[in-house]
């Protein structure tokens, strides 16, 4: 498969110590040979493969910059292509002039996302892997970080390649079945098909219930901190993010709107928001705060509820009516004061047990960031076999498999052969399409618009 010629810049937009600019196609090396100049070499074809080769770049006959150039000839190249890359001085000018110049000698500008869509073109990556690539650059948190980076590794594709291979060799076995059933070939059991069904099943619902943890560490859990006023929920904020954002003070209803700020808890992205205090006022500020936490309870991934170790109100029980269709963590603040309630009585009240500390002594704090790790990790993510599903569309491909093989599983006993292999061909459909095996030109198209230029 061949392409004309591209090149952009492939360094974050700024000032730096160095910026990179990348050329890719058939023609890399000999637009290189036009606009680089080298005291050692004679040429640009007389740089070796992946040697670091100190070069000058020019306009014609100005002088741009001095700049490192690395070739990397296809297919050993991230595109799969012939690959030159310029690295020079960091400068916003001086990377634009380099573009320029390339494409004043023959390469065209590269749309987002075109380098890292022809490694996939060119088989370099599956779908999967160079979707993990915008994870990689955008990644916020070293858990989604690790995540990506195992999908680039394949850990994904495998997965999806253990699932496909069950259902290919069902598929064979049934069409050996039908084609050769007056011979001595062994018909395939239902019950065979059933356990093979079955095991398939099993993998993809564990790499769909996946999405929700992946969905959290990709994105973020929205977290309110909700309760009375005076509760501490400010002191709370503060104390989590170890900075003083929230003003404190012992007037009931200082906080008038949602602040909102984030926070890394065991790589997971918490926007963690303190509200107004809830209760009955005929203060028309407050009202409003009042009206804007319960906007963003509802809205919630999460919720923080904090009542006093001195005991449970009247608004307690208003609040917790609020949230309690709602994920929530119990947080009994203030026991280095008055305590009051016990954990069995949170328990009666609330349905679960809490969480008693004093945010004024630092005591206890370190169990509401468990706490919260605790609600949004459903696995283990350390072990080297695990990778999550962060995508939508890998998601909703693994359900339409899910849909395909449970409607085989149901039609097992009821239709011939030939149509029951119908949905499990179905189901290997949707697989394929999230390594891009069986994938539309429109929906590459679509997934690597979302890149950045220069990726």
């Amino acid at each position: 498969m061949e392409f004309d010629t591209i090149v952009a810049i492939s360094t974050p937009i700024g000032t730096g110590g160095i910026g990179i600019v990348r050329i890719s196609g058939k023609n890399a090396f000999d637009i290189a040979e036009r606009i680089i100049r080298s005291k050692k070499y004679n040429t640009v074809k007389d740089i070796p493969i992946r040697y670091a080769a100190l070069v000058d770049v020019y306009d014609g006959d100005e002088f741009i910059d001095e700049a490192i150039l690395i070739k990397f000839k296809s297919p050993h190249s991230y595109t799969g292509e012939d690959v030159i890359e310029i690295q020079s001085h960091g400068g916003l000018v001086v990377l634009k002039r380099i573009v320029e110049t390339a494409i004043k000698n023959g390469a065209r500008h590269a749309m987002p996302g075109e380098f890292t869509k022809r490694a996939f073109l060119n088989g370099r990556l599956d779908l999967s892997q160079a979707e993990a690539v915008i994870d990689i650059i955008n990644s916020k948190t070293r858990l989604l970080q690790q995540n990506a980076a195992k999908q680039l590794k394949g850990l994904l594709s495998q997965k999806i390649e253990e699932i496909t291979q069950l259902l290919l060799n069902l598929v064979a076995s049934i069409e050996a079945s039908i084609d050769f059933s007056e011979h001595e070939v062994d018909e395939i059991s239902h019950s065979e098909i059933l356990s093979i069904i079955d095991a398939a099943l099993a993998k993809i619902e564990k790499l769909e219930k996946s999405y929700e943890t992946g969905k959290a560490i990709k994105s973020g859990i929205y977290t309110v901190i909700v309760g009375r006023p005076n509760v501490g929920k400010s002191s709370l904020l503060n104390r989590l993010l170890k900075e003083e954002k929230a003003i404190v003070t012992d007037i009931p209803g200082t906080t008038r709107d949602v602040i909102e700020e984030v926070l890394d808890i065991e790589g997971i992205p918490i926007i963690l928001a303190d509200t107004a205090g809830v209760r009955k006022t005929d203060d028309i500020v407050e009202k409003i705060g009042v009206k804007k936490t319960l906007e963003s309870i509802e809205r919630s991934d999460l919720v923080l509820f904090m009542v006093e170790s001195s005991g449970i109100l009247q608004d307690d029980l208003e609040i917790f009516e609020a949230i309690k269709n709602k994920r929530f963590i119990v947080i009994v603040n203030k026991i280095d004061k008055e305590v009051n309630i016990s954990q069995d009585d949170i328990k009666r009240v609330f349905g679960k047990e809490g969480i008693f500390i004093s945010v004024e002594h630092d005591k206890n704090l370190e169990l509401v960031e468990k706490a919260i790790a605790n609600e949004v990790l459903s696995q283990n993510l350390e072990s080297q076999d695990s990778v999550l599903i962060t995508n939508l569309r890998h998601k909703e491909l693994l359900l339409k498999a899910k849909e395909f093989l449970l409607s085989a599983k149901e039609n097992l006993y009821t239709v011939p052969l030939d149509i029951l292999s119908i949905d499990i061909r179905n189901a290997l459909d949707s697989l394929y399409q999230i390594t891009g095996r069986n994938v539309t030109e429109d929906m590459v198209d679509r997934i690597f618009s979302m890149f950045c230029i220069g990726k």
